[in-house]
């Protein structure tokens, strides 16, 4: 393995392990459909979080099957979307996870730039 595809499989993994927590972060601020979710993500991170249909809606399942969110059914303007919402439980748990990875981040910064490189994390 190459080191390009090697550092794409990191992305992948890296990326895999955020979009939980990406999707609760939006579902905070209001109800999302699958889609709406999908793109959200991938326009507010300029591409760089994206998830595809196939993963997507069995991620939701497994997020409601926790909880964390609620998906419900709704006709607007003329089209059945199932709208996301979270719950109590997903708040809570997105609290949590919005304070590793404050503490994530900022152990990681100080690893990553501690041999003077780069001043300041893109």
């Amino acid at each position: 393995m190459n080191a390009q595809s090697e550092i794409e499989s990191w992305k992948t993994e890296i990326r895999r392990g955020l979009i939980e927590m990406c999707i609760l972060a939006l579902l905070s601020n209001k109800e999302m459909y699958g889609y709406e979710i999908s793109k959200t993500l991938s326009s507010i991170s300029d591409g760089i979080l994206y998830v595809e249909e196939g993963t997507l809606y069995p991620l939701l399942r497994r997020l409601e099957n926790k909880r964390y969110i609620r998906g419900e059914w709704q006709i607007r303007e003329g089209k059945a979307r199932k709208y996301y919402k979270i719950m109590p439980r997903g708040l809570e748990v997105l609290a949590l996870m919005k304070s590793f990875w404050m503490d994530l981040v900022d152990a990681v910064n100080k690893i990553m730039f501690m041999g003077g490189g780069r001043s300041e994390p893109r």
